[in-house]
Order: structure tokens, then sequence, then C-alpha cells
């Protein structure tokens, strides 16, 4: 009997550090915990750690402690560089490149063990995760459906909106977005935001996810699980 083909869901932000790690490791958390085997993938990272004479993404080590450590770190991530910069220019930094086709091909490991494959993008959506290829294109081309993460602040209803909209001008509409909270914010407009921004994309959202939130912050997952 052949497995099934994993769905593959694509994480991506209206910026940087607006929680998509955060985000997508409660997802991860969450599918396992219902019993998906839940597989993690971040195909670049920048701005790693040298430990022991290994460079370590402290993102990749969030989504694989969450999806129970399924494979190995390494491929969960098999592209890293020290400099915090865009993947690029940290590549450059080392002489070398950010290879796509390593990006494309480091998920075959994950399609036979998975049920869903979780990908998370480095730095906004339409932020360049390699050489003339951008956080969006990559998604197209691993044919990913797009999940959008922001941070509920201030001014996320034109960043949510504009990303929306500019997704949509390439043919890659988000199926949802999950609204979070990486600081302990208060500001009044965190309250009016999940409805104005419902309103004028006409997108779901998924989950608002509170400051030190759990796995059943994003429960909204399963509705967009078909």
């Amino acid at each position: 009997m052949s497995h099934r083909k994993p769905r593959r869901f694509f994480f991506g932000g209206t910026d940087t550090e607006v929680g998509k790690t955060y985000v997508t490791s409660l997802v991860a958390g969450y599918l396992t915990g219902i019993g998906h085997r839940t597989g993690v993938y971040k195909p670049v990272a920048s701005g790693c750690e040298r430990i022991n004479g290994e460079l370590v993404a402290e993102d990749a080590v969030s989504l694989w402690h969450a999806a129970g450590k399924p494979l190995t770190l390494e491929t969960v991530c098999p592209q890293r560089f020290e400099k915090p910069l865009a993947p690029p220019q940290a590549a450059s930094a080392e002489g070398k490149d950010v290879s796509i086709e390593q990006m494309i091909q480091g998920i075959t490991p994950w399609e036979e063990c998975s049920d869903t494959i979780l990908i998370e993008g480095a730095g906004g959506l339409f932020s360049p995760i390699a050489n003339d290829l951008l956080n969006i294109e990559l998604a197209k081309q691993m044919d990913a459906d797009l999940i959008l993460v922001a941070e509920n602040r201030l001014g996320s209803i034109h960043q949510v909106i504009s990303t929306c909209v500019a997704a949509q001008s390439v043919g890659c509409e988000p199926l949802g977005i999950f609204l979070s909270h990486p600081k302990n914010d208060s500001h009044e407009s965190l309250a009016t935001n999940p409805q104005q921004i419902e309103r004028y994309t006409t997108l779901p959202i998924l989950g608002i996810i509170p400051h030190q939130g759990n796995a059943n912050s994003v429960a909204g997952i399963k509705s967009i699980m078909v």
C-alpha cells in the first residue's frame, strides 16, 4: 500500500520577528498531540549559534522538539549560516550560496514518515531566501499551502492586508492567518485587529496566540486540514 503524499503548509510572516517559529512550533506540538506524524522543515536559517563546533539553528531546535524529535535536527534544517543577516547575505559572508536545489530536495526525507509537513520560511514572505528567490516563490515551488503569521500589534492591519494583496497578485493566496503575541503587549488595538483583518481580507483568523500560549491556541489549524 502506497503512502499518501503528506500535505505541506508553508508558514510565512508579514515581517521578521513576528512569531513564525513560535506559531509553527505550537502547530507542530498540537498536530503531534492529536496523533499526526508531523514533519518540520526549515530549509535555511541564518544567525545560527556555534555550539561545540557545529552551527545550531534555534528555530529548528524549537520545531524539532515540538514535533517529538522526528528524524534528525540536521534534517530539519540542512543549510545553516552564522551571520544574523538574510540567508543570501549570510551565506555570501561565508563564501557560499544558499542552494535552491538543496532546499527543494531537503523535504524528501519527510515525505515517507509524515502525515503533514510544516515548512517555516526565513524572514518576511517577500524577503529573499536565496539569490533571486523570495520566500513566497519557494512556497510555490514546494507546492505548499500558505499560512500567514503576523504579530498582533498596532499597524498589523496594514501589514496583513498588504501582504495578502501581494500574495494574491502572484497566485499564492493564504489559507488563513495566525495572529501572535511574541511580546507581552496590551495596546488597545489588539482587541479589534482580528475583526478588521477578517473584514478586509476575507481570510479566516485561525488563532490568536497569547504570549506564552499553548498548543490548544492553534487548534484552528484543523479547520483548513481537509
